[in-house]
């Protein structure tokens, strides 16, 4: 049987903790929101962003198990010279999930001026859940009020406005307790690290039916239901990371030493089939496979 690439969840704009320090946050079913602690998207925080497109990056760094880096580095999404997004080794002084930082101290993303970046603050009061606000030092720092290990993001309210709560950093979904997933993008002002946070998933969806509301597309989650997530474009037998880098209708699945996108199939025959290839099962989906050569 095949196995799958995760699912990254990206969705709508929306704001988090908004006096300066975060930004943005998002997720793969199709909505994001801004992270906490800044003055909005812009505010230099932590918004969530957009999919993640594109296939591996040069450094071959896995961003779920923190392999791939030197000494002081950590392995996490980012944006790439071209503008796209992909696995990068980003040095820092320490790891916001392994909170590695003296007592009394967090693992966060701090702005200064128009710079974001990891540093060892005081840790906060706020519990995970728990409303949350940036704060401002003397020397022009700003972060969250956060407990070490969560992250001030912001989301929509019922009412039009928005709600400003702690949520957990992750580098998988391992580290988020179900039915949460490790899908919310952080985006920050003058930072090209895309951390993430414990989310909520996607609306499910049947993977050969395509039946999510565009510009969604219905991806195979691993150790889940089907989910809407955000679309990715990239072609059939091209590299990938996460399975909605792929285009809709496709998944992201194991290829030799490496992933790639292929064509999900009705398995072991039917419609959809494949117009090459054969048709191979996807592990933990009953009837449903991928293309390969």
């Amino acid at each position: 049987m095949l196995l799958l690439g995760g699912v990254l969840v990206v969705g709508m704009m929306a704001s988090g903790c908004r006096n300066g320090n975060t930004g943005s946050t998002g997720n793969d079913a199709g909505q994001v929101a801004d992270g906490g602690g800044g003055g909005g998207t812009d505010a230099g925080g932590g918004s969530t962003g957009q999919l993640d497109g594109g296939g591996e990056t040069d450094s071959g760094c896995d961003v779920a198990r923190q392999q791939g880096c030197d000494a002081g580095a950590l392995c996490l999404r980012g944006v790439l010279e071209d503008g796209g997004q992909g696995n990068r080794c980003f040095p820092g002084e320490c790891d916001p999930v392994a909170q590695n930082c003296p007592a009394g101290h967090k693992c966060t993303y701090v702005r200064q001026g128009s710079v974001t970046s990891r540093r060892c603050v005081p840790e906060g009061t706020d519990a995970e859940g728990s409303t949350c606000q940036s704060i401002a030092t003397p020397e022009g720092n700003f972060y969250d009020t956060c407990k070490a290990g969560l992250y001030c993001t912001d989301h929509p309210a019922p009412d039009g406005g928005l709600t400003f709560a702690c949520e957990k950093f992750c580098h998988g979904g391992e580290q988020c307790a179900a039915p949460r997933d490790c899908t919310e993008v952080l985006r920050f002002m003058g930072s090209d690290e895309l951390p993430r946070v414990c989310g909520e998933a996607g609306p499910t969806c049947e993977l050969l039916a395509q039946d999510c509301a565009s510009p969604l597309g219905c991806y195979p989650s691993p150790g889940g239901e089907p989910v809407c997530v955000t679309a990715g474009a990239v072609e059939d037998g091209s590299p990938c990371t996460y399975s909605n880098d792929c285009r809709p209708g496709s998944a992201c699945v194991k290829d030799g030493a490496g992933r790639a996108c292929r064509r999900l199939c009705r398995s072991p025959s039917g419609e959809p089939g494949c117009t090459s290839g054969r048709c191979e099962p996807l592990q933990g989906f009953t009837g449903v496979g991928a293309c390969v050569p």
